[in-house]
């Protein structure tokens, strides 16, 4: 299954392009609020928590949020949270907005992430049937980790060339640009579960956590992404500190920022050419690729070597891509996107953790050494824990559900 196939399908290349914009946006606007949160507190505390409250958003309502893309035409879901969006980040181009306004806004804007993610995630197996859609789920979040980079890159240099509120509204504008992707050229869908079976939000939210908890192949493709992407994030949220005790300028910080990602990016575009099979022996290796050279973070005190250190650790963070992929192909259509609110709150609500940890640990060992502690807490758990162990049950879908599943 080649790329050029994959983007032959108009519905998902329209999701593919205005998700990238929207990544890019958002990149922008994260390292602006870093900037100037860090300029105006001068803490590497305060700056990491502006990355860790867009995170920890999903802990408030992540999985009860997601169960609305089962219930409601998915396409529908994610028009509705880019326009909602687009005027909160607006907000923050005011002059003189206080400090608190903008952790507000962020989680606001946070709180729209997990319908939306989990809406996108769910429509595209409809869109890319078997590996179709293995390779264009790769593609999207390759897509995604360059807009990071691409984001990342530009947002230390636009922030001196056109504020850091004009780097917002590009990010507003981004919202809306996506939604329009999807309103001209997705075609409206039934909304996944039929009206009769839907129960309580709550409820329907619960069976979404039974089916993960009960399920050992979700489990170990879960553990994956969630203990490697607790070392890969805290760089991204130490950056710009980081590159201050470096001595470095905006655009250095820009380039720490993106390391990680673009790494993914170079190591999904290879991994991706791989069989099926041959990705998923991979997994324990490259869950070590991404944490072991970031416990030599300390020792490097040059800027652009440890640019090329972390992107080195990022060409493991592909690790991502794999899991994500078998993850979504496990769960039955009906659960896809209570499945994929479940994860993506376990995942974000650990990377939110992680920045706030190792922002504290920067003030007794510093920036670049809380970098190196979450790593190495992260290797002894892979070392700990059997996500190691393949299982006995591919598909990881219990029997509960196989016999509910149309």
């Amino acid at each position: 299954m080649t790329y050029r196939a994959v983007l032959a399908n108009r519905e998902f290349a329209a999701l593919l392009v205005g998700q990238g914009l929207s990544t890019i946006g958002d990149q922008l606007a994260r390292i602006a609020i870093a900037i100037l949160v860090f300029e105006r507190t001068g803490s590497a505390l305060a700056a990491s928590a502006t990355y860790a409250v867009s995170f920890l958003t999903y802990l408030l309502g992540g999985p009860v949020l997601s169960a609305v893309s089962d219930r409601y035409p998915r396409a529908g879901v994610m028009v509705m949270c880019d326009v909602l969006r687009a005027p909160a980040i607006l907000v923050l181009c005011a002059p003189d907005v206080p400090l608190w306004a903008y952790f507000v806004v962020l989680v606001v804007v946070g709180l729209m992430s997990p319908p939306f993610d989990s809406a996108r995630s769910g429509l595209q197996p409809d869109l890319l049937p078997g590996d179709q859609y293995v390779v264009g789920n790769g593609l999207m979040n390759l897509v995604l980790q360059f807009g990071q980079v691409l984001g990342f890159l530009a947002g230390g240099a636009l922030v001196g060339l056109v504020s850091a509120r004009g780097a917002l509204a590009i990010d507003a504008a981004s919202f809306l640009i996506s939604a329009g992707f999807v309103l001209a050229c997705v075609v409206p869908r039934r909304a996944a579960q039929d009206r009769a079976d839907r129960g309580r939000l709550l409820t329907d939210t619960r069976k979404g956590v039974s089916l993960v908890r009960s399920s050992p192949a979700l489990r170990r493709y879960l553990f994956f992404s969630v203990l490697t992407s607790a070392a890969v994030i805290t760089p991204e949220g130490l950056a710009v500190p980081v590159s201050r005790a470096l001595h470095s300028d905006n655009v250095m910080a820009g380039f720490l920022t993106a390391a990680i990602p673009a790494g993914t990016v170079i190591g999904g575009l290879v991994v991706l050419r791989l069989s099926p099979e041959r990705r998923l022996v991979l997994l324990p290796h490259l869950s070590l690729l991404c944490t072991v050279p970031l416990l030599v973070t300390p020792l490097i005190n040059q800027a652009a070597m440890l640019v090329a250190l972390w992107c080195l650790a990022g060409l493991g963070n592909c690790v991502t891509l794999i899991a994500a992929a078998a993850y979504m192909q496990a769960c039955p259509p009906e659960f896809r996107s209570r499945a994929y609110g479940v994860a993506v709150t376990l995942l974000q609500a650990t990377q939110g953790v992680a920045l706030l940890v190792s922002g504290w640990l920067a003030g007794p060992v510093g920036t670049r050494g809380a970098v190196a502690l979450v790593a190495a807490v992260v290797v002894l758990g892979l070392a700990g824990l059997p996500v190691l162990r393949a299982t006995s049950e591919p598909q990881g879908v219990p029997h509960f559900v196989r016999g509910n599943a149309r």
